[in-house]
């Protein structure tokens, strides 16, 4: 019984597909229908001219990328900075040391973290940057006088901004900040 109705079902459910449907549709010994032949393509407009200069093929260090107006020359690095890779820093309930790729912070009651940091250079100062527990570290030494201190210091750790002073640490940083002596006169 259920297959005589799904024969008298077929037909009622094909008649129910629009035109385009039972054109298209084909059993396996249906040849398909020849297609039209394509016609040509048509040839594509030129596109514009990019208003892009062509590269020069030199170093963006020995020719700016800047082409035409009024060029002057930009300090990208503080000078108090800029060649000193260790730092001592401290304000009220903390301290934390620089020392190349690795800071050393601690804080009053807590045990020391050391922390894998990344440099970035600017023109106030310096920045190091790093992750403790899952959460920003920052350090932010800028050129200014602090306390005796050549930089002021900005840590954010925790979510907390602490505000303190630093300088350069360690023989060849206290030799880069130091007056040259005066050699004695004969």
């Amino acid at each position: 019984m259920n297959a005589r109705l799904t024969l008298l079902a077929l037909p009622l459910a094909l008649a129910a597909c629009d035109q385009q449907a039972i054109k298209d549709f084909r059993l396996p010994w249906d040849k398909p229908a020849e297609a039209a032949a394509p016609a040509a393509p048509a040839k594509p407009a030129e596109p514009a001219k990019p208003s892009i200069p062509e590269p020069t093929g030199a170093s963006p260090a020995q020719q700016p990328l800047e082409i035409a107006g009024a060029r002057s020359k930009v300090a990208t690095a503080s000078a108090d900075t800029a060649h000193v890779t260790r730092f001592a820093a401290s304000g009220e309930g903390w301290s934390a040391t620089v020392d190349g790729a690795s800071a050393r912070v601690e804080r009053a009651g807590g045990k020391p973290a050391t922390v894998n940091v990344k440099r970035l250079g600017y023109a106030s100062g310096v920045e190091y940057v790093g992750e403790l527990n899952d959460a920003l570290f920052s350090l932010d030494l800028r050129s200014g006088e602090c306390g005796g201190k050549p930089l002021t210091a900005t840590l954010k750790l925790n979510g907390k901004t602490l505000n303190g002073c630093a300088a350069p640490a360690g023989a060849a940083a206290s030799a880069a900040t130091e007056k040259p002596a005066q050699k004695p006169k004969a």
